[in-house]
């Protein structure tokens, strides 16, 4: 027996971040081609949208699954009690530990920069690394661990 699948929701999806990142890429283009090189993050953004859109179409996908899984077991209704949930602060850490370490390795970089070539450039390159990890030692595992929560929680078990 399978699931009544519905669309709506990633239907919705796509028209609003698909239509956001064809806006970002248009965007970024224009700007190229106007002599601004900046416009190459509005391309990143769009890619960036496009990611996530890829995301939330492969997370739907396991979650079907999951739930075919569930409606397949004898007591369906009991099938769901012993399936792994949770694990926000797991991801939350792992994340914050991989910003933590690149946060130390700017650090590093910034004081290892009079030894490296063109210390000056160097050296502003990883200043401005610090100062861009700041805001990521909130933002990253806030991401880092729903990501993780929703994979976990859309596990299929092998039978």
């Amino acid at each position: 027996m399978t699931t009544t699948r519905s669309y709506a929701h990633v239907g919705c999806a796509t028209v609003l971040i698909g239509g956001a990142s064809l806006v970002f890429a248009g965007g970024g283009f224009e700007a190229i081609q106007q002599g601004y090189s900046l416009g190459w993050l509005a391309v990143a953004g769009a890619i960036g949208l496009l990611l996530l859109l890829g995301f939330l179409y492969w997370i739907s996908y396991r979650a079907y699954q999951r739930r075919d899984w569930i409606e397949r077991q004898p007591y369906s209704h009991f099938a769901q009690q012993g399936l792994k949930r949770g694990g926000f602060w797991k991801g939350f850490f792992v994340t914050w530990a991989v910003v933590m370490a690149a946060h130390v390795v700017a650090f590093l970089g910034m004081g290892l920069a009079p030894a490296l070539p063109y210390p000056e450039q160097t050296g502003a390159i990883f200043s401005l690394a610090v100062l861009a990890l700041v805001p990521a030692h909130m933002v990253l595992p806030l991401i880092g661990g729903a990501v993780y929560s929703l994979i976990r929680s859309t596990a299929v078990p092998r039978d």
